[in-house]
């Protein structure tokens, strides 16, 4: 089985392994045939770091032969990848963008420009990150809230506070935490490691109106991008969020969301 695009993944392949020193992992820099040292990794040198049988890396670099993720992320790892070049790795090798960031670390904080962004916008706007801490947020997003205070935890508030469940979010279990659950257990395998999502998990699982909902889980995975759900305003009264979503290429996992507020008709 073919690459996607093999012609990019060698490219990408051949670049990185020229960047690495192998004395610095153990191994002899290679020879030319003058006797001169090469830089970078040999093909032959990849088998050994990868613990597979001769020719098995070449055949990949080729892009002649497929592997599973596990092989993909040792290879990534041993070449240093950034979170773009692995994003291109599983895009000319498998076809798709990966399942998980390579580093569990990303989407922690996004690019000042971001934020920036964010307080410009006039409709209610914010940046959270991979756990849904509140990272940025502009004054009409605070108008929402009854006491014009978000809270530190977007998702945190919206599955399990009170306030959220009766007063702001109408139709909650239907409209909103059964569209919500499925992105918290996204959240958790992209991120299992993660502290604020395993308590966030934790305290779903326990509370007595989310606990159940969330156990039953669900088949699919659901993205805000799009959506329109049922809120009360604070200031505006009942009405739709329609809601937009981006990801910052550089903070996989972190999220802008747009809230365009329109008010239900009298």
């Amino acid at each position: 089985m073919r690459a996607a695009m093999p012609e990019a993944l060698q490219s990408l392949l051949a670049e990185a392994r020229g960047r690495i020193d192998p004395v610095a992992l153990g191994l002899e820099r290679p020879r030319d045939r003058r006797g001169h040292q090469s830089p970078g990794l040999t093909q032959s040198q990849m088998d050994t770091l990868l613990r597979c049988r001769h020719g098995t890396y070449h055949a990949f670099e080729r892009g002649t032969r497929t592997q599973s993720g596990d092989f993909l992320e040792r290879l990534a790892r041993i070449l240093q990848l950034t979170a773009h070049q692995w994003e291109s790795l599983w895009l000319f090798a498998v076809g798709h963008a990966p399942p998980y960031p390579l580093d569990p670390d990303s989407g922690l904080d996004v690019p000042p420009v971001w934020k920036n962004v964010v307080q410009q916008l006039s409709t209610m706007a914010y940046i959270s990150n991979v756990a849904w801490d509140l990272l940025m947020w502009n004054d009409a997003f605070t108008e929402m809230f009854p006491d014009r205070r978000p809270p530190e935890n977007i998702m945190r508030w919206m599955l399990l506070s009170e306030e959220a469940r009766s007063r702001v979010l109408l139709d909650w279990e239907e409209s909103w935490a059964k569209m919500m659950m499925p992105q918290l257990v996204a959240a958790r395998s992209a991120h299992p490691e993660n502290p604020t999502l395993m308590e966030l998990e934790r305290d779903v699982r326990a509370d007595k109106v989310a606990g159940p909902i969330y156990r039953k889980g669900t088949a699919a995975y659901s993205h805000p991008d799009g959506d329109a759900r049922p809120v009360i305003h604070s200031k505006l009264g009942p009405g739709q969020a329609r809601l937009g979503a981006a990801e910052p290429r550089s903070s996989p996992g972190a999220r802008l969301i747009i809230v365009e507020f329109v008010p239900d008709e009298q």
